[in-house]
């Protein structure tokens, strides 16, 4: 049996996190994957969105409707804070124009290599392809069972992330550890993932985006939400990143005959998308026309779902003119589903957040048991937030348990 101060299950940015910040303790680390931060290497596609800019006030109102929770954790390790904590290693961050804050080298490669280098520089114990089957707390000690062999910690943090990705390694064991030690799991369900529309015109413009969109959902007259931002479409609805925020905001609606209404040309008023069809040659097509503000692919499909025919600028009437204006910046779609909770970028559910101290993310149940990144019933939108929690509960929870 390995005797350790600190035993940490799962070696994500979280886990990693914790073990740092855990530092001059004897910590020791069990990843049931091959090699550490598997997920990570996806976030961002492939280029890790590490956190995002702004005044730590605003950025905790974007965790709503679990704000509250995250409010120590975002003033203990704000955004600057985990920028810093790169910088100081040799790797600089640059910040886009959304806020988003990426390594500058554009590779999550090199933000896994920092986190395990250092990690490994505090001596730290990294176990792999060592999947735990059960913990079972002793005498005051947490026993972590494997197949091959076992450990006797003081103190035990889960850092096993959600249900998201599972291909990663994210298989909810950590619901059940948490469980068996007394917590309660709040079921959980896919956000930040593609929507499922009941139109079947979506599956023939898979893979056409739009870089700037916005959507409003509404169940009838009432106005659920609104979401900005990048749109893809796929083979069985919607995507890309406004999606994923508006994805987090309808989660409790969805089958409550949701509608989510596209405006694809935010930026352009009515009278100027009207202006530019009427100022353009009559003879020129308008498919053409419209194709200097979206692809054209797109334009004739909301033509073709509204029987607006493909004539001449010059030959389409003010009525369709008016209707296509309309669908251009009003476009419904019926939306049936989620993607299954495996194609999801976050997990909602998980370790119900009234059982953990907030200010430590230890147990309120259990003594030495902490908690850090997404197998806590927390999710941020896109952007970095979900990462950003991951490294700054990770750094409370490693901290309060080598004290």
């Amino acid at each position: 049996m390995i005797d350790t101060d600190i035993c940490i299950i799962g070696a994500g940015p979280a886990g990693m996190m914790a073990a740092i910040a855990a530092a001059h303790s004897r910590t020791a680390i069990l990843e049931s994957n091959t090699a550490a931060g598997r997920k990570l290497l996806l976030t961002g596609g492939g280029r890790c969105n590490l956190t995002h800019t702004g005044k730590n006030d605003d950025i905790i109102k974007e965790y709503k409707p679990f704000d509250r929770f995250v409010r120590h954790c975002i003033y203990e390790c704000p955004p600057q804070k985990v920028r810093d904590f790169f910088h100081r290693r040799g790797l600089d961050t640059v910040v886009e124009p959304s806020g988003c804050v990426f390594p500058v080298t554009q590779s999550a490669k090199d933000v896994q290599h920092l986190l395990l280098e250092e990690a490994k520089k505090l001596n730290t114990k990294i176990f792999y392809d060592k999947k735990v089957t059960s913990i079972k707390k002793q005498n005051g000690h947490f026993v972590i069972l494997s197949d091959e062999f076992s450990v006797s910690s003081q103190s035990l943090i889960i850092a096993t992330g959600g249900v998201s990705w599972p291909q990663t390694g994210s298989t909810g064991d950590g619901y059940k550890f948490a469980q068996t030690l007394g917590h309660k799991i709040i079921k959980p369900s896919a956000v930040v993932v593609p929507l499922v529309a009941a139109e079947k015109f979506c599956k023939s413009l898979a893979g056409i985006s739009v870089p700037k969109v916005s959507l409003t959902s509404k169940i009838g007259d009432k106005k659920v939400s609104v979401a900005d931002g990048a749109m893809l479409f796929t083979h069985s609805g919607i995507g890309g990143p406004a999606v994923f925020d508006l994805s987090r905001e309808i989660a409790g609606f969805i089958g409550s005959g949701l509608m989510i209404f596209i405006d694809f040309l935010p930026e352009i008023k009515i009278d100027a998308i009207d202006k530019k069809i009427t100022a353009a040659n009559p003879k020129q097509n308008i498919l053409s026309v419209l194709s200097e503000f979206l692809p054209k692919a797109l334009i004739k499909t909301i033509c073709a779902e509204n029987d607006i025919p493909e004539v001449p600028a010059g030959n389409l009437s003010r009525k369709l003119r008016k209707m296509l204006i309309e669908k251009l910046k009003n476009f419904p779609l019926t939306i049936l589903r989620t993607e299954p909770v495996e194609k999801a970028t976050a997990t909602r559910g998980g370790v119900d957040i009234d059982e953990i101290d907030s200010k430590t993310m230890q147990s309120k149940i259990c003594d030495g048991l902490f908690f850090a990144g997404e197998v806590m019933n927390i999710d941020g939108p896109c952007g970095g937030y979900n990462l950003q929690f991951a490294f700054a509960s990770g750094f409370i929870a490693g901290k309060s348990a080598s004290q």
